[in-house]
């Protein structure tokens, strides 16, 4: 009776243990995180838009690829494929040892950002982040969806769940941040032509 309560016990916490989904905004389509809004900017015009983005996008981690601009009648849209150191900590508490121990995961985040713009308006979306691991041993594969582990993970142990909770709490923190800076950029008005 004993050994079913364990084993009760045992298959429950290992489904549950860091079992607290995050509120990761997915794509029903694609079944990556996506992040989008439509920005009303009343009285911004679509070149001074573009020129905050420009800006916008200069100014986030380095590039993978040049940023592309495309023109349609009435919409500007700006391509950036970005990535940006990506590390996080978690605590452990050994069985042998009292005091926890910290570990902290270094990685690279890669993403797209993808800005259309209006008179008055703009809409951004945020997708296609990979996780790069640039000193996993063995080399390959060196760089998977961050799905895979933000939302396909599934913990089986106490480190496992510290880890997991950790690399979610920052990714999140990370995307925050990346968006308001998007949107500070996007809220001050661009220098006119000439003007430093």
């Amino acid at each position: 009776m004993k050994l079913l309560l364990a084993f009760l016990l045992y298959c429950w916490a290992g489904t549950t243990w860091g079992q607290a989904r995050t509120a990761l905004p997915v794509d029903p389509t694609t079944h990556r995180i996506r992040y989008t809004a439509l920005v009303p900017a009343a009285g911004r015009s679509q070149v001074d838009l573009l020129a905050c983005a420009r800006a916008w996008a200069k100014g986030i981690g380095t590039s993978d690829k040049p940023a592309v601009s495309t023109s349609t009648p009435d919409t500007e849209v700006l391509v950036a494929y970005r990535s940006q150191p990506f590390a996080y900590t978690y605590a452990y508490t050994p069985a042998t040892k009292g005091t926890p121990q910290h570990y902290t995961v270094r990685m690279v985040l890669h993403y797209k950002a993808q800005l259309s713009l209006q008179q008055g308006r703009y809409r951004y979306e945020v997708t296609d982040f990979d996780f790069e691991y640039p000193t996993a041993k063995p080399s390959s594969p060196t760089r998977l969806p961050a799905e895979d582990n933000l939302i396909h993970t599934r913990p089986i142990n106490e480190r496992g769940a510290s880890m997991l909770t950790a690399e979610r709490t920052s990714f999140e923190e990370t995307v925050t941040k990346l968006l308001a800076q998007l949107q500070q950029q996007m809220s001050t008005p661009a220098n006119p032509i000439g003007v430093e």
